[in-house]
């Protein structure tokens, strides 16, 4: 490589610009290197790079040149006009050039040794490798496996850090010649090497199949044994990275650790007691155990010592906690002890609780609480204090029934001599009242409030009282109004008095508070209304300083609020002047942190609730920010695995990062949930203002329907689905039909293209949903025959996956494969798939009714598919099957005769299904649509071979017990449709509408009701005797009790309504005095308060 020695000596000179402190002189120097190198000479520039990563005689050249070598060799230039001919500029360098660089980098491999710039080296290889795949670097494997043989301990080192950024390397090898090797690496008298092949066995683990995992199971009592010497050693840094590692195969693979489950807590909670070691340490290491406890809840509950030895360890940091005077003294309030061991056990503790549930972890944890309780030292009150309000959640349903013991136990805490615990039992009181809402508001409200009220008067200490006004929010969110009335002049007295106070946090508190109380208290807040409206009017007009944007934003926040419950009458006289502050606020938020921006979001959705089609003008203030931050792309930034990610990029301001490839790979958070937040207020204006919303339809649509692409965050995603359907429905309410036809043929593209791929269940079921949804706002006829046949295909698609992953299921269950762990896992993948499938079979009912005949020739293909599903074993597959069967044969009437040797003997079976009733349903109300709709082809099997086994089902002794209600009442509806449609064909007509009639009513099926009683006042009036013979007494009792039953029950159009009240009254006449009297004794009190609340009687 000697002819780059006279560029490499060039670009050296770059290169010491390029590490300059001063920015133009930095800023010059990537300038030059992109004009001067890589885009007009950019073989040269990788082959001098490379030159000086092997051969510069200073550390920080050689590390810094394998540093841009990997930046700059897959960074993605321009090779022509379109942004599609972007390629790297590894690719546009001949194959001369790759290997010339290969070539340099496996000598500086070889004679590196400063380790600093070694770990570089092997990270810029591995970037080469991972780009370039396995098998395009021959000389590579051969290099490693030497090195890993070396007796140099930095070679040994370098190998594995290059396997654990490449594990696929190691694909080729047996599992025993991988443990065999490993094992070796494990027990090398070098801890760097130990440490770099830890992380390399850890990658290679994740990277192997479910298949390969279980041979792997031998090395991890060696890989654990990596981390004794570390300890003892006093290496905390490595330690750390170490139980780092282990985390990543924990979260993936945690069965592997079942074997040495015992003695890596032992090991783990070791260290998370040790008070010498540094926190990080200590929290990693619980941080390994409560990943286990997540990711294989099964197997840390069978083991015996799991609870035992982690909850204690989880106490003791919770009991860490200081007294620190600027807790007392701080102006604002931030999460900043965060990081500290006291909150790591709390949230540990609230983790394991979830995970692993009351059964095992609440028995241990209050064998320790009591004597907390009962300590002299404050910070063991606390403790426990945090401790009953960090396991509620998880341990729900035990302590549920210990409710009022617990509420007796904490409560007197109100009254401890030391803030802090005070402060611990608000937040543990706020805790409980979500957790355990709606029991504890309805049966332990005047304990708790009588305790926790008078808190909010502590000046003394603003932080407990700002704590108590806090718990006051989760206690009123969940509280009805009967409860929370009574309080209501004495929350109110103390909440105005800190509304006055000093300290601005105690102030935004107040505001927040209020806001929830009115928004619970509804119209009682009236009352309050001309007191505290002024004071928030006064806080947006003069609190107008930098300081003050929060409680601003909480000051808007709780006007709204107030407005939404005192209703519009009360607010109006005060609307002009909030609706000018918060246009004002909004033209003077210019900074992207600026809190008001959310609340001013919220605030103007609030109020466009309120104010309905009146808020229409305000759009023009309100639409422009929001599609702003509807629009706004990720940020993101790359580190090296060395640089302080905190410098540039703070976790204050919503920077993540997760280590990738020996990379640090961060995105900005908060600004995704600023996305998701506007994209779902779009939603709620277009859902709100219907016709006012349309001048901005079409520039939402377009940033709408993008967003279903948008993988870094699922929220945006859902809401964008969530959305589209409201703009659709408010361009339809316009009448512009035309330009409803144009945008919908492209937003139909989008739908049927995302959903043929998707992945992921959960948006999978919403992006279902919105299609249907969507197409039900457009109408008829509005897919061709091309986007008919796409979204068969994508329905094809998921529900095929959606077969094997059943299959998949049975297979392992028949196999007796799975574990606890598993079947929790399957369930919650099975309610999920379940709901997915049901959001199918919704799409394809929405483009039967909106196509009918018109898709049976795209429908053709998903047969094969709905056939599969018909003749599982599994009552939910052949119940969605049954399901797109009964769309077909309703939208498409005799024409869908064509596949009914396909389906009637699967329904016939599913009517006599006596183990789930909504296959039975789903069954029943399919003979009703073939009675209906489906003409002469279905008369012989509905008459013949369903209506049979109908009659049984309406018979059943349990035919109105709560789980087959629904299927009964789809079977009366059934045989009302096969009487109407088929009645000249039934050998006993009359004698089958004596029976029909007798299993009325019809009670829950709300689809099914108005087509019975429409039936039933037709038959009454067209055959009067057939039901009543000879004014039958007996007869005409029945019928005013389900016409009763019904109007009560109900709510029919006016038409049907009359009819049946008619029917009600003139068949009480029928009846005389006492007979009357009688019946209508028996008559629920429920029945007849519903019939005189509808003004019916």
């Amino acid at each position: 490589m000697s002819s780059y020695e006279q560029t490499a000596a060039l670009l050296k000179g770059l290169m010491s610009n390029l590490m300059s402190t001063d920015n133009n002189v930095r800023s010059q120097a990537e300038t030059a290197l992109n004009s001067e190198w890589r885009d007009v000479q950019p073989q040269t520039l990788l082959g001098s790079l490379a030159f000086l990563v092997h051969r510069d005689n200073e550390a920080q050249a050689r590390a810094f040149a394998a540093v841009l070598l990997r930046r700059i060799a897959f960074q993605d230039v321009k090779a022509g006009d379109n942004k599609e001919d972007e390629r790297t500029v590894w690719s546009m360098v001949p194959a001369g050039v790759h290997q010339a660089v290969k070539a340099e980098l496996l000598g500086a491999l070889k004679d590196e040794t400063d380790r600093g710039t070694r770990h570089k080296l092997c990270d810029t290889i591995s970037e080469i490798t991972n780009n370039e795949g396995e098998n395009e670097w021959a000389d590579l494997l051969p290099a490693l496996y030497a090195c890993a043989q070396d007796a140099n301990a930095s070679l040994r080192e370098s190998a594995y850090r290059v396997f654990s950024s490449c594990p696929y390397l190691l694909s080729g090898q047996s599992p025993d010649s991988v443990n065999s090797a490993f094992g070796g690496a494990f027990q090398d008298g070098d801890a760097s090497v130990r440490l770099a092949a830890l992380q390399a066995s850890v990658q290679y683990i994740l990277a192997a199949t479910d298949k390969q995992r279980p041979a792997l199971a031998p090395m991890m009592p060696q890989m654990l044994g990596v981390l004794e010497p570390l300890q003892r050693d006093g290496d905390e840094d490595g330690l750390t990275e170490a139980l780092s590692a282990l985390i990543e195969a924990a979260e993936e693979t945690p069965k592997l650790f079942r074997a040495v489950l015992d003695n890596l807590v032992t090991f783990a909670t070791t260290i998370g007691k040790n008070d010498a070691l540094e926190a990080t340490t200590r929290q990693t290491a619980m941080e390994l155990l409560v990943t286990l406890a997540e990711s294989a809840p099964g197997m840390c509950r069978k083991n015996a010592q799991f609870c035992q030895q982690i909850v204690p360890v989880c106490l003791q940091m919770m009991s860490s906690i200081e007294d620190d005077e600027e807790w007392y003294t701080v102006e604002t309030l931030d999460d900043s002890d965060n990081d500290e061991n006291h909150v790591f056990g709390e949230q540990t503790l609230d983790r394991l609780a979830n995970a692993l549930g009351g059964k095992q972890l609440l028995p241990v944890a209050f064998n320790y609480i009591p004597q907390m309780l009962a300590s002299s030292e404050w910070n063991q009150r606390h403790a426990g204090l945090m401790a009953v309000s960090s396991i509620g959640e998880g341990c729900l349903k035990i302590m549920r029934n210990e409710l009022g013991k617990i509420v007796h136990m904490v409560v007197p805490f109100f009254a401890d001599s030391h803030p802090r615990v005070r402060y611990a039992v608000c937040n543990c009181i706020g805790q409980m009242a979500t957790d355990f809402a709606p029991k504890l508001q309805e049966e332990h409200h005047a304990a708790v409030l009588s305790a926790l009220i008078p808190v909010m008067d502590q000046t003394s200490v603003p932080r407990v009282q700002t704590h108590a006004a806090a718990a006051m929010v989760n206690f009123a969110e969940e509280a009805t109004k009967q409860v929370l009335e009574p309080y209501l002049d004495t929350l109110f007295e103390r909440l105005l008095a800190m509304l006055n106070g000093s300290k601005r946090y105690v102030q935004e508190q107040a505001i927040t508070t209020i806001a929830t109380i009115a928004d619970n208290a509804q119209a009682k807040f009236n009352k309050y209304y001309s007191t505290i409206m002024p004071m928030l009017l006064n806080v947006l007009a003069q609190a107008t300083d930098h300081d003050h944007r929060l409680l601003r934003g909480k000051a808007m926040e709780c006007a709204t609020f107030i407005a939404l419950a005192v209703g519009k009458d009360v607010f109006a006289p005060d609307i002009p002047r909030v609706i000018e502050l918060l246009t004002l606020t909004q033209q003077s938020v210019t900074e992207a942190d600026d809190p008001q921006a959310s609340y001013l979001q919220a605030s103007w959705a609030r109020l466009c609730k309120l104010m309905g089609a009146e808020f229409a003008p305000i759009l023009p203030v309100v639409m422009p920010p929001l599609l702003t931050a509807a629009k706004q792309q990720p940020d993101f930034a790359v580190l090296e695995a060395d640089e302080d990610a905190e410098t540039g990029y703070s976790a204050e301001d919503g920077w993540e990062f997760a280590n990738i490839g020996g990379q640090q790979i961060g995105i900005r958070t908060t600004l995704l949930e600023e996305k998701c937040e506007a994209v779902e207020l779009i939603g709620t204006y277009a859902r709100d203002l219907g016709t006012g919303f349309v001048p901005y339809a079409a520039e939402t649509l377009e940033t709408l329907v993008p967003l279903f692409k948008f993988y870094f965050h699922e929220g945006v995603r859902v809401a964008a689905a969530a959305a589209v359907p409201y703009v659709l429905m408010a361009v339809k309410k316009a009448g512009d039909e035309a330009a409803l036809r144009q945008v919908w043929s492209h937003i139909c593209d989008c739908y049927t293209a995302v959903l043929a791929t998707e992945e992921d269940d959960t948006f999978t079921l919403q992006l279902f949903n919105s299609f249907a949804e969507s197409l039900a706002a457009v109408g008829a006829g509005s897919m061709t025959s091309a986007q008919l046949e796409s979204l068969a295909s994508a329905c094809i698609a998921q529900m095929t996956k959606y077969y094997k992953r059943m299959k998949d299921r049975e297979a392992a269950r028949a196999a007796e494969e799975l574990d606890e762990d598993d079947e929790e896992q399957l369930a919650e993948e099975e309610m999920l798939e379940g709901l997915a499938v049901d959001e199918v079979a919704k799409a394809l009912h929405a483009v039967f009714k909106t196509h009918g005949t018109a898709f049976a020739p795209a429908f053709h293909g998903v047969v094969p598919v709905a056939v599969k599903y018909l003749h599982e074993r599994d009552p939910a597959a052949r119940q969605w099957a049954i399901c797109v069967f009964d769309d077909l044969v309703e939208f498409t009437g005799p024409a869908s005769s064509q596949y009914a040797g396909d389906f009637l003997e699967p329904i016939t079976q599913a009517l006599r299904d006596q183990s789930a009733p909504d296959l039975r349903q789903a069954a029943a109300y399919g003979v009703g649509v073939m009675a209906q709709f489906g003409g002469d082809a279905y008369a012989d099997f509905v008459v013949s071979a369903a209506l049979p086994v109908l009659l049984e089902m309406i018979s059943r002794p349990d035919a109105r017990e709560e789980d087959n209600v629904y299927a009964t009442d789809n079977a009366i509806s059934a045989i009302a449709k096969v009487l109407r449609f088929y009645g000249s064909k039934l050998p006993d007509a009359r004698g089958l509408l004596q029976t029909w009639f007798g299993a009325l009513p019809v009670t829950h099926d709300e689809d099914e009701v108005s087509s019975v009683y429409e039936y039933l006042v037709q038959v009454v009036a067209e055959q009067p005797d057939a039901l009543v013979p000879n004014g039958d007494a007996r007869a005409l009792r029945h019928l005013v009790k389900i016409v009763v039953s019904a109007l009560a029950a109900f709510d029919f159009v006016p038409k049907l309504a009359q009819a049946l009240i008619a029917l009600m009254q003139s068949s009480m006449q029928a009846l005389d005095g006492s007979a009357k009297a009688e019946l209508w004794a028996e008559i629920s009190p429920e029945q007849q308060q519903a019939l005189q609340a509808k003004g019916l009687i």
